[in-house]
């Protein structure tokens, strides 16, 4: 009897100790865990150039521009977004060796091929053409130390008598 009776007490211990075990791991498993991660962050001094478009063009003519856009550091830049900026008189036709990355240092030159698709009476002859050139290295974050030289504009004029569309 004394058999059983230990044997049932073993039992009733063991059944305990299993019972705090589970209780213990549901316990940590349901405590809140904090992560920590680092973003990394890349800085690239991105410096946008107009080097050609014309002083003037006509309604209905297709031109070429061209561009530069610099890294100046202290990182390298990635994921780059070159955009060519025109106002509703233009349309772009296609750009060539726009870059999608820049070493410190790095200047690349492209090109791009705008049209003068409308000049309706009443617009002024006075317009612009910009370039604009930012880093987006996913899912990194980019920051530019200056700004300010990653957009620049230049005057253009509509010289021909206004148009209401382009063939």
């Amino acid at each position: 009897m004394n058999d059983k009776l230990s044997v049932s007490r073993l039992q009733r211990s063991l059944q305990l100790w299993f019972i705090a075990a589970l209780v213990a791991m549901l316990t940590i498993s349901s405590a809140p865990v904090q992560s920590a991660h680092a973003v990394a962050t890349s800085k690239s001094d991105l410096a946008a150039n107009i080097l050609s478009i014309p002083k003037h063009v006509k309604a209905c003519q297709t031109f070429e521009g061209t561009f530069s856009v610099t890294n100046l550091g202290p990182d390298p830049a990635s994921h780059l977004n070159i955009m060519i900026l025109l106002p509703d008189p233009f349309s772009l036709v296609g750009s060539l060796g726009a870059p999608d990355s820049l070493a410190v240092g790095e200047t690349v030159t492209f090109s791009a091929v705008i049209k003068a698709v409308a000049f309706v009476p009443g617009e002024p002859r006075l317009t612009w053409i910009g370039v604009d050139a930012v880093s987006d290295p996913f899912p990194d974050t980019s920051t530019d130390p200056n700004p300010e030289n990653n957009s620049v504009f230049r005057q253009i004029r509509l010289i021909s008598k206004p148009v209401l569309s382009c063939p």
